[in-house]
């Protein structure tokens, strides 16, 4: 019987473990999901100058319905936050080789993205035609990504070339 007993709590130590790993490990975002693949237009490597691909709302429209693949940067003029946003989107870029289309919110308004992202400035990631993340503007669990480059790198690796 005492045997057992060990052998339980044994058991249950290493199920302790084992789940405070796992957790850790999901908050860290080991389990982030499925990466999103861009289309191969948006792919320029190293002569990526960060410059934006300006986009109207019917532009969006249209790369929506041809199910494409691509980062968006919504902006506001005159925004500190956005013009810092800004600064690491276009870092981003450059240091991945990827060309990333810009809209303003006002023009955004008049597009579908609209349904998603409600305030600016952010980032969606728009993959076969579908928004599948953005940044919040509004949430406090995406506030570090528009204040520290680290944390939107964080944000952003779920995409590939």
């Amino acid at each position: 019987m005492k045997k057992l007993k060990v052998w339980q709590l044994l058991l249950g130590l290493l199920f302790v473990v084992g789940g405070a790993t796992l957790f850790v490990l999901a908050v860290s975002g080991v389990f982030g999901g499925a990466k999103v693949k861009l289309s191969s237009e948006y792919i320029c490597g190293e002569s990526c100058d960060g410059e934006y691909i300006e986009l109207s709302a019917d532009d969006y429209e249209k790369l929506i319905a041809d199910k494409k693949s691509f980062v968006i940067f919504v902006d506001q003029g005159g925004c500190t936050t956005a013009d810092r946003l800004e600064g690491f989107v276009k870092d981003w870029s450059i240091n991945n080789g990827i060309k990333v289309y810009k809209i303003m919110f006002e023009d955004m308004k008049k597009t579908s993205l609209y349904n998603s992202v409600k305030y600016y400035p952010s980032v969606a990631v728009v993959s076969s035609g579908k928004v599948v993340n953005f940044l919040r503007a509004d949430s406090d669990e995406d506030a570090d990504a528009y204040n520290k480059y680290d944390a939107f790198l964080n944000w952003m690796r779920f995409v590939e070339k």
